[in-house]
């Protein structure tokens, strides 16, 4: 298994963004929502260890405003993150501790679980999820659990594990920038599965581990430019994956 050394070392830019969205409570779970409360596919986004970081909310409005889907963003470390272990250097060792407390699957999965039904009774049909960097493990694992999720996109992806890939049962987009191992491995994995001419692999090796997210900068042009087509990407693949599932009905 390969993680990203830029993952575990650079801080989470700050942001000037002004989200659109709403909080909600699903009992214990806030939930960062934002698109139509009546609409039929929804799009579930696993955020990095920053947590709620306005970069990853902007990434929310954008795919709810222009695709018309509902978009949440469940607040799993429920008003935590992990800015403290970037703090008077980095603690590496602590931040892993810190994951391993909040952030693996067997902790995560029941929570998605949660999301899943309250979409399903809010009458959405179909669900697709983002992940991003350690999020991004996260989503791949989930779509060999949880067939409600018809896609995922894994945004400059952490503790990347052709494991991972031989479990998953949804097509997969990876979006690893240059600070990511090759996926070859992986995504020779995924095309070999029956839906692997839906998955799809863009290397973004002019951009750092989390432009998408936290430490990405939206006042940088060419970072703006490159997370708007990675923005793209994921809403050309998850249109693609929704198509095959109404297909199948």
């Amino acid at each position: 298994m390969s993680y990203s050394n830029a993952c575990c070392s650079i801080p989470a830019v700050t942001s000037d963004y002004s989200p659109v969205g709403s909080m909600e409570n699903l009992g214990d779970l806030p939930l960062y929502t934002v698109g139509p409360k009546d609409a039929k596919k929804a799009v579930l986004v696993i955020y990095d260890i920053f947590a709620l970081h306005n970069n990853t909310k902007q990434f929310c409005d954008i795919l709810a405003k222009h695709c018309g889907w509902r978009v949440v963003m469940p607040d799993f470390f429920r008003g935590d993150d992990a800015a403290c272990f970037f703090q008077n250097g980095f603690d590496r060792e602590g931040l892993m501790a810190w994951i391993g407390q909040k952030g693996t699957l067997e902790i995560i999965e029941p929570q998605i679980e949660r999301v899943q039904d309250y979409l399903k009774e809010q009458g959405v049909v179909a669900g697709a999820l983002v992940g991003f960097c350690w999020g991004a493990k996260i989503a791949v694992q989930v779509t060999a659990k949880l067939p409600f999720f018809v896609g995922a996109s894994l945004i400059h992806p952490s503790f990347v594990d052709p494991k991972d890939a031989e479990t998953a049962n949804a097509p997969i987009l990876a979006i690893p920038s240059k600070d990511e191992p090759d996926m070859t491995e992986y995504m020779n994995i995924l095309h070999k599965k029956p839906f692997g001419n839906l998955c799809e692999h863009h290397r973004f090796d002019d951009m750092n581990h989390g432009f998408c997210a936290a430490r990405g900068d939206y006042n940088d042009e060419n970072n703006k430019k490159r997370a708007t087509e990675a923005i793209q990407l994921t809403v050309n693949f998850f249109s693609k994956c929704f198509k095959s599932k109404d297909a199948s009905l």
